[in-house]
């Protein structure tokens, strides 16, 4: 059974290996598959958020999405639009202290 910081580096050189093409980069890894890298029949959300810690100490983020993960450098996400204050407004609802 791997440690997370140790499931976080081979999630590291897996990010620096060449396959599909590509040099190296982003990819995603099924849920089953991480689950062999842990060494683990179950993965718990803490060891998710471990690895994904020891991942920002690499330089890369981990992103769950149920069914697999994505192993990406935190500059991917950059380019993702920010909502404006107009759209937000539209869905503003005032918080109300104190009342049932």
């Amino acid at each position: 059974m791997r440690t997370p910081k140790e499931c976080a580096d081979v999630l590291a050189q897996i990010f620096t290996s060449s396959f599909s093409g590509e040099a190296k980069g982003t990819y995603r890894i099924q849920r089953d598959e991480m689950k062999g890298i842990t060494g683990r029949p179950v993965i718990h959300q803490t060891i998710i958020e471990d690895v994904a810690d020891w991942l920002v100490e690499l330089g890369l983020v981990l992103i769950d999405r149920d069914a697999y993960f994505v192993v990406a450098p935190p500059a991917m996400l950059d380019d993702v639009r920010a909502v404006s204050d107009d759209v937000l407004n539209q869905f503003h609802h005032p918080v109300k202290f104190g009342s049932a």
